[in-house]
């Protein structure tokens, strides 16, 4: 698992628009909504 501490200093970096979402309950696997959210970005490109 990737140390948050490296996630953030990446993520404070980056000067286009973002957002983080933190799921603090789970490592590698799939996450509950995230195929909706990465289908949704990619609408909004």
């Amino acid at each position: 698992i990737c140390p948050p501490s490296s996630q953030f200093a990446a993520y404070n970096k980056m000067t286009c628009k973002k957002d983080v979402v933190i799921y603090p309950d789970f490592g590698h696997e799939g996450l509950p909504g995230e195929s909706d959210r990465t289908f949704n970005f990619m609408l909004g490109l």
